[in-house]
């Protein structure tokens, strides 16, 4: 419901900074057309004056006025009703109203509170808290409340600090539990009919810290630990079987735990983590869980990531955007659902979360971004961004298989989205694969 909403707060907010901005400044101004005007001296008057005349003096007495009114401004709450909507792959349509309640400082998004009520015809009526705090530029968190009275919820906690302890230390953690009843399941491999399709309930608590630490420069290494643990259980949709009525030897079905140890190794020149407009990052990456250690069975993930970020011009408003991805997932008896997948608003755009399950993955993701228009509000740049797509991947068994381009799945797709540089991104995404089209709303770009 998180992703259902930053959208709508984006739209929130540069509605509302207009409404602030017409009420109190020229709305028609920006940076570039701001310029203060001295009187202009007499012609007749040949003299030189050193003493401000009563107009200067009116004149620089409505300006202190103008910007302490303004400076006055930036911790003043504003709030914005609005009604909103969503459609999801796997749940359908939603619909509801909610009030945005934002205040900046210096330029900046300082929170966001937003109630927010809904309805979906399978989950029932919706009631959200979220809130949304940028303290420092460093430091930023996520709270999230949303019970169902289908008794459905999401209880979340984000936190992200890039200067912790040091400035080359940067911690995020994360902790969530959460019943949700949006999940599908066709069974494993590339070639899992759309046919076969299953319904299940997951009833998930994770939570995880990682540190990062630059090791020289723009060469960072991450050490984390993680614990998982999920239950799958009924389906809510009528028409789809649950999934044990399809799939009832499938591994994970009875549900399953693990603690796991997380290490990377990465590459970063990106300009921003969250908004990037030109670098490179890559990354090597392990995960191993095993069963002695608070773990119901045994893994290893391991694999490797690039990301390139390439602007041909110097306003940066054309950005060329590529993703590569290779994952591999080795042990005994892993949960269908601790296995690699594709589908969902991070891989392949035109299909539901988790279409693809298998050992091993490889995933190409290409899109050109191109900045529509830019908004100045009251310090905030606000930027409108189109995106077209391609999304290419496979899942396959075993890793002679996942090279083989019998079983590649390509998605074709547009987006727009809302960023507040170095803050926010809220991205609507609509992809086409040969199973239909599927549309997302999400926080953050998809890479």
């Amino acid at each position: 419901m998180k992703y259902i909403l930053i959208v709508v707060l984006i739209l929130s907010l540069l509605h509302a900074q207009n409404e602030h901005t017409q009420n109190n400044l020229n709305p028609n101004l920006n940076e570039a057309d701001i310029e203060i005007l001295l009187p202009e001296k007499d012609p007749q008057d040949e003299s030189i004056d050193f003493n401000i005349d009563q107009d200067a003096e009116n004149f620089i007495e409505e300006s202190d006025t103008l910007l302490d009114a303004s400076e006055s401004l930036d911790d003043e709450p504003f709030a914005v009703p609005l009604p909103i909507f969503s459609s999801n792959p796997n749940l359908g349509n939603t619909y509801g109203f909610l009030l945005a309640v934002i205040t900046e400082k210096q330029g900046r998004i300082d929170s966001i509170i937003a109630p927010l009520l809904v309805y979906n015809e399978f989950t029932g009526v919706f009631l959200d808290v979220n809130y949304f705090a940028f303290p420092t530029e460093n430091i930023n968190y996520v709270l999230l409340f949303s019970h169902s009275s289908e008794n459905f919820w999401t209880y979340l906690f984000e936190y992200e600090h890039r200067q912790f302890y040091c400035p080359d230390l940067q911690l995020n953690g994360q902790a969530i539990f959460e019943r949700s009843p949006t999940e599908r399941f066709h069974g494993i491999g590339a070639d899992s009919e759309e046919d076969d399709e299953t319904s299940f309930t997951l009833i998930k608590f994770e939570a995880f810290a990682d540190l990062r630490k630059e090791l020289w420069k723009n060469v960072f290494g991450t050490v984390g630990l993680a614990f998982r643990a999920l239950k799958p259980g009924d389906g809510v949709v009528d028409d789809i079987p649950s999934l044990e009525d399809l799939f009832a030897d499938e591994e994970g079905v009875d549900g399953s735990y693990t603690t796991t140890l997380r290490l990377a190794l990465a590459f970063d020149s990106r300009d921003n983590q969250i908004t990037p407009t030109m670098g490179y990052y890559g990354r090597v990456f392990f995960e191993m869980g095993n069963e002695p250690i608070l773990s119901s069975f045994s893994f290893r993930r391991y694999g490797m990531e690039g990301r390139a970020y390439l602007a041909f011009d110097e306003d940066r408003k054309y950005l060329t955007a590529i993703r590569g991805l290779v994952e591999l997932v080795h042990g005994e008896d892993i949960p269908f659902y601790e296995q690699s997948s594709l589908g969902g608003a991070e891989t392949l755009r035109g299909y539901g979360n988790g279409r693809f399950y298998d050992n091993h993955r490889i995933l190409l993701n290409i899109e050109e971004r191109i900045r529509m228009y830019r908004w100045l509000i009251s310090g905030i740049s606000l930027d409108v961004e189109t995106a077209i797509f391609t999304d290419i991947g496979q899942v396959a068994n075993s890793i002679s298989e996942i090279l083989s381009p019998r079983d590649i799945k390509v998605v074709f797709g547009v987006g727009v989205r809302f960023v507040v540089r170095s803050q926010i991104v809220a991205a609507v995404d609509i992809g086409y694969g040969d199973e239909g089209s599927a549309v997302f709303a999400g926080l953050d770009y998809p890479f």
